[in-house]
Formats: structure tokens, C-alpha cells, sequence
């Protein structure tokens, strides 16, 4: 049986579990793939919109712990109480913010997806860029790769994808026809089984993915860096020089939108035009 948790450092103990001969739970759980079963006792996990009402069941939404908390629980932040009613406690009044997205199902089974800065909103609907990212590695030809939010000038904040391909020394070694290949694949199967709104805007293609040297994609660098907005270098990056590729490709790629867009635009307006009548 593979028993799957939930629990944080600040949690001292996990938060969600299969708890096994524990008198309250009767039984063990049965186990479901992508859950970490239900919370464990002293946990009352609720699922929040952006307003903090609570979410219906099977609605992603930001995972938050009611108060009190149980014993194991973090107190405070060393000398400093200010920070630490700042970060969990201000934005979610009388519970704890995990950071965590999630949903509850109508199980009661909790479902962590991805971090709430990984949450994008597109079209109206709020997606994990974990799920995207999930389809995406589904795919035969990829090895891995990285999803964030891109900020579209017309279309808002559209999940791009940056990927890893298997088999290939150099990404350079692709022609534009395999690229836009291999974009129609990938975006099919995102369409498929996620939904025609979680549309790839674009698919890049690098050799590595910017990583702390544990192994863990900085995402929040990614999607800064491809937003233009300010970031501090990550301390623990192990290879700086992915963070220039980044910039090159996000740059490049804005370019290509800007550009479409204005050609589309003028089209638009050319059309408008009222048509020029001949001579007498």
C-alpha cells in the first residue's frame, strides 16, 4: 500500500494521512491515486477562493487550516511575531494559509496540486500548472518540463511552457517545422485532457530547466524573468547559466506576440477601411 502524506515544516507532523489501527479511524483508508487521504486528527482543512468563501467540492482553490492549531504546531517565527501573522495568518482571518492549492472531493479526500503562486488564472478558470505540467510529461517525447503564468498583453495570464526533450544533445538541433510540430502534439494533449481553455500560449525548448541544486525548479524565477519583473538571483541555483536562456527565449517569444498582434491589428483595421469607389 503506498501511503501518501500532506505536511509541512511548520506543521511538525503530517496534516493529511492513512493513519494506520488508529482507534478514531476505524479502518485504513482506501488509498485513491493524487490524494493523501483525509486530515489527520486536529486538522480542519477547508478549501478557499480568492474571497475566502468556502470552494464546492472537486473546486481547486487555496488550502487553509482553521485555528486553533494542534500542539505540534509552529508558535511563531523566531523574534519576529509581526512576520508571522503577516505570512499566515492576515490573508485568511481565524485560519492558518498553507500556501498549498488544493481541492477536497466530495470523499472528503484532499488533493494537493501545486502551490498558490502556481495557480494561473486563464479564460475565466483557475489551473494548476502541476496538471499542465503532468499532460505535458505524459507526452512520449518529453522529459520533463516547467509551466508558468505569461502576462499577454490581449489575452492576460496564459500558461507557457518550457520543455526538455528526450533524445536531444541540443534543443538547437530542431528546425522550426519539428517545433511546431511537436507544439501541436503537446497542445492537443493539454487540450484533451485538460480543456481547450488551458491552450498553451507557447512551447520553448531548453536543454536544462533553471533548479536549486536539490533538484527543485524555480518556477517563481521562471515566471518573473518571463514577466520582466524584478528577482533576486537564487542563492542555491546550480547552473546560473539557465537563467540566461530563460531571458533570451521569454524575450524572443514576447517579440512574437507583439508582433502578431500589431500585424493582426492592422489587418483588423484595414478591413474597416471603407472600400475606395471608382472614378465616374
Amino acid at each position: 500500500m503506498i501511503n501518501d502524506t500532506w505536511w509541512q515544516t511548520e506543521t511538525g507532523w503530517p496534516i493529511s494521512a492513512n493513519l494506520l489501527d488508529l482507534k478514531d479511524f476505524k479502518t485504513v483508508f482506501p488509498t485513491l491515486p493524487g490524494s493523501v487521504t483525509r486530515p489527520v486528527p486536529g486538522y480542519d482543512v477547508k478549501v478557499f477562493d480568492e474571497a475566502n468563501h468556502p470552494c464546492p467540492a472537486d473546486t481547486l482553490g487555496k488550502v487553509v487550516i482553521k485555528m486553533p492549531l494542534p500542539p505540534a504546531f509552529m508558535l511563531t517565527l523566531w523574534g519576529n511575531d509581526k512576520a508571522f501573522i503577516e505570512k499566515y495568518l492576515h490573508d485568511t482571518p481565524g485560519y492558518y494559509t498553507t500556501g498549498d492549492a488544493g481541492m477536497i472531493d466530495s470523499k472528503g479526500y484532499v488533493h494537493i496540486m501545486t502551490r498558490v503562486d502556481d495557480v494561473i488564472n486563464t479564460a475565466g478558470h483557475r489551473i494548476s500548472t502541476g496538471r499542465l505540467e503532468e499532460v505535458i510529461n505524459d507526452h512520449e517525447k518529453v522529459v520533463e518540463s516547467a509551466v508558468v503564468g505569461f502576462n499577454h498583453e490581449v489575452r492576460g495570464e496564459c500558461p507557457l511552457a518550457f520543455v526538455i526533450l528526450k533524445g536531444h544533445d541540443s534543443c538547437e538541433s530542431l528546425t522550426q517545422a519539428d517545433k511546431d510540430q511537436l507544439y501541436k502534439e503537446i497542445n492537443g494533449h493539454v487540450r484533451s485532457d485538460v480543456g481547450a481553455f488551458a491552450r498553451l500560449e507557447g512551447v520553448l525548448f531548453v536543454n536544462k530547466l533553471p533548479k536549486t541544486r536539490s533538484g527543485k525548479i524555480l518556477r517563481g524565477t521562471i515566471r518573473k524573468i518571463c514577466n520582466k519583473e524584478e528577482y533576486n538571483f537564487p542563492a542555491t541555483i546550480d547552473d546560473a547559466t539557465t537563467l540566461d536562456t530563460i531571458k533570451q527565449l521569454s524575450g524572443e517569444f514576447r517579440t512574437r506576440c507583439q508582433e502578431l498582434e500589431a500585424a493582426c491589428a492592422a489587418k483588423t483595421a484595414a478591413a474597416k477601411l471603407p472600400s475606395a469607389k471608382a472614378s465616374p
